[in-house]
């Protein structure tokens, strides 16, 4: 593991405290207020053993209405992973996500947690990803590993591509068909200051974008490594179907698009989608009347028939 220099942790130590302390309540507004509005109340905190003996994942099962109630066959699964800027604990901020996933699919969402930087630099998520990957593929009486899918927003997105291309084969029987990958960064090796859009909206400052990056892989060698940066990822190794949703004010979405072009190869199924009109982040907390809320919808209703399809549901 690349560990950071002293000096080096205890400065990103006192930004990021400083930068979670400021989002803490409005983290926790945005999830009850998607909680309050959603459909979907059948959820349960799972506990997903790690390699480090001791340690559990945590993470939100969500099936669809009444299934808790009245089992049926084993369902395919979405494995989500939450937006963090690899820094905040944001476990349940895709709330709104995941819900309408399983009450309009049927499938079940696992929606996983993993470790952050400074605290934890790469790989620890990267082993949380691992680590539930292996609990899934662990658990045939529960799902249907034939068809399960990968998705993630922002740092989360990250995260989801790369198991969907460095970590696909790796457990099977467990078969990833599906990545959903929605304002993903995809190259860290860049320098965040050359990260630009024609038309930026409220974009996430160049120095942030820094931090988050020093936070996670302190050793920029590593940035280049397709376990970081999926966009090095060899496009063979990815599935069958994949989704890349990007923003048209975030300063992530030409490297997004940039990967999803590279992966058209005339048998693959590529979703390649600008959304107008919106910010890295938009989906969260969303007024109902906005622009936001509307694109969200959008979001949603592409992820379910993007699932329905390649689930055959």
């Amino acid at each position: 593991m690349a560990e950071h220099g002293f000096f080096q942790y205890l400065r990103l130590k006192l930004i990021v405290s400083l930068f979670r302390f400021m989002t803490f309540r409005r983290r926790l507004a945005g999830i009850e207020k998607d909680l309050a509005i959603s459909d979907n109340p059948d959820r349960k905190l799972v506990q997903i053993p790690s390699r480090d003996t001791g340690r559990f994942i945590e993470a939100w099962l969500y099936s669809p209405p009444g299934s808790n109630t009245s089992p049926q066959a084993k369902k395919p699964v979405l494995i989500n992973w939450h937006g963090s800027g690899f820094i905040f604990s944001n476990l349940s901020t895709d709330v709104a996500f995941c819900s309408r996933i399983t009450r309009d699919t049927g499938a079940l969402v696992l929606d996983a947690d993993y470790r952050k930087g400074p605290e934890v630099p790469f790989p620890g998520a990267f082993h949380d990803v691992e680590d539930t990957l292996k609990w899934v593929a662990s658990q045939p009486e529960h799902f249907d590993l034939q068809r399960v899918g990968v998705s993630g927003f922002s740092a989360g997105g990250t995260l989801a591509l790369i198991a969907a291309s460095s970590l696909r084969k790796q457990f099977v029987p467990l078969e990833i068909s599906l990545v959903i990958a929605v304002y993903p960064g995809t190259d860290l090796a860049v320098d965040p200051a050359t990260k630009t859009v024609p038309n930026p909206i409220r974009p996430i400052p160049a120095w942030a974008a820094a931090i988050f990056n020093d936070c996670y892989v302190p050793d920029v060698s590593l940035r280049t490594d397709p376990r970081v940066s999926p966009a090095f990822a060899d496009p063979a190794s990815f599935p069958a179907t994949v989704a890349m949703i990007t923003c048209e004010g975030d300063i992530f979405a030409p490297e997004g698009i940039k990967l999803a072009e590279k992966l058209v190869d005339g048998q693959r199924k590529v979703i390649n989608i600008n959304i107008k009109g919106v910010r890295h982040g938009f989906n969260h907390a969303a007024e109902p009347g906005t622009n936001d809320w509307e694109q969200r919808e959008y979001l949603h209703k592409v992820s379910i028939e993007t699932v329905k399809e390649a689930f055959s549901l």
